[in-house]
């Protein structure tokens, strides 16, 4: 599974949280959000941490962002 569908599945509708808000700004720029494919974490964690500091997301984004990313590794790794 690709960090945005964990994202999707997983915050999408907690609503008043970081990880959540995380999760609608990713699905409102869905089309631009990088998707990354199996394995290969550090580099996908990497080019996306780029995109969301592209993008000009605040500190709250960026520390969701490493919260969910190390729970979605996680998940995977299972």
């Amino acid at each position: 599974m690709t960090f945005y569908t964990f994202m999707m599945r997983t915050h999408l509708h907690n609503d008043d949280t970081p990880k959540g808000r995380l999760a609608r700004n990713m699905k409102s720029n869905k089309d631009r959000f990088p998707k990354n494919g199996k394995g290969k974490y550090t580099g996908w964690h990497r080019l996306i941490r780029c995109y969301l500091e592209r993008t000009n997301a605040d500190d709250e984004s960026l520390i969701a962002f490493e919260e969910s990313w190390e729970e979605y590794v996680t998940c995977e790794k299972k």
